[in-house]
């Protein structure tokens, strides 16, 4: 990945950080963002301190399209393209069944979290178009997430903001494939990986926390994938030998996970009895 060029979006922990060290590793510029000034800056620092002048950090709220345009245009400035973005800004807020939350609660989770998963998805991807068209060339890969293409129970809004990503994404790759341009979009599908986005409200007229957690640490021993092996998948897609354009990807095997939640249904059902 020498001489390429990445924003990574929601890069200062979890999977966006783990992608932007993995693509400075392969000898990539990178931007990294996220809301919080702070962090941000803790963050480049911190690479900085191992890859020099090859990061760059830009706080962003990838839900406010000034604030995204504002991200491309300091990338432009500072790298001089950006030839890879990596939509992965995300939230989740809540987790339980839908019947517990109120109208109240509903309407402020739905706007943070489809304001950050999918509109931010394609404020991101929007802004950053013109300079991809521009060079004739771009590799654009968005996040997928739980529950996004197969029913799941107790994350609701995540999985329709997610679900909104995996169909905006596809469209946009026919899209594409209509244009002469070298320009691909891909979905990334990580698997159960343990990040901020499981530090969440649990709702306890439902659960206990106690409970939560024990269910949790099953999850953990069972399902969750590594996040190096996962994110490790995302490179092929972001290189110009990249030939997939719409297609979803798994940064685990599937196989091994259908046995790992046989295994957590047996575990549970034992803890219930």
């Amino acid at each position: 990945m020498i001489n390429e060029t990445a924003i990574v979006t929601g890069s200062t922990s979890g999977i966006g950080k783990k992608i932007a060290e993995l693509f400075l590793k392969e000898g990539c510029k990178v931007a990294i963002c996220s809301r919080n000034e702070t962090n941000v800056n803790q963050t480049a620092a911190e690479f900085k301190e191992e890859f020099g002048d090859s990061v760059i950090g830009i706080p962003c709220d990838v839900s406010d399209p000034d604030a995204v345009k504002n991200l491309i245009d300091k990338t432009i400035d500072a790298f001089g393209s950006i030839r890879i973005l990596v939509a992965n800004a995300g939230v989740n807020l809540t987790y339980g069944p839908f019947q517990y939350l109120s109208p109240d609660k509903v309407n402020s989770y739905a706007k943070t979290i489809i304001g950050i998963n999918l509109i931010g998805a394609i404020n991101s991807i929007s802004a950053v178009l013109p300079q991809m068209i521009k060079q004739k060339y771009g590799r654009i890969i968005s996040l997928s997430g739980g529950g996004a293409d197969r029913p799941m129970e107790h994350m609701t809004i995540y999985s329709a903001s997610k679900g909104g990503v995996v169909a905006f994404s596809q469209c946009l790759a026919k899209e594409l494939e209509a244009t002469e341009n070298d320009i691909k979009i891909n979905i990334y599908q990580p698997g159960m990986i343990h990040t901020n986005l499981y530090n969440v409200e649990l709702i306890e007229a439902w659960k206990d926390k106690d409970t939560y957690d024990a269910e949790m640490e099953v999850l953990k021993k069972y399902v969750m994938t590594d996040i190096e092996k996962s994110t490790m998948t995302v490179i092929p897609y972001t290189l110009p030998t990249c030939k997939d354009n719409g297609k979803s990807f798994r940064g685990f095997p599937l196989a091994k996970m259908i046995r790992g939640f046989m295994k957590v249904s047996k575990e549970l059902k034992r803890m219930n009895n």
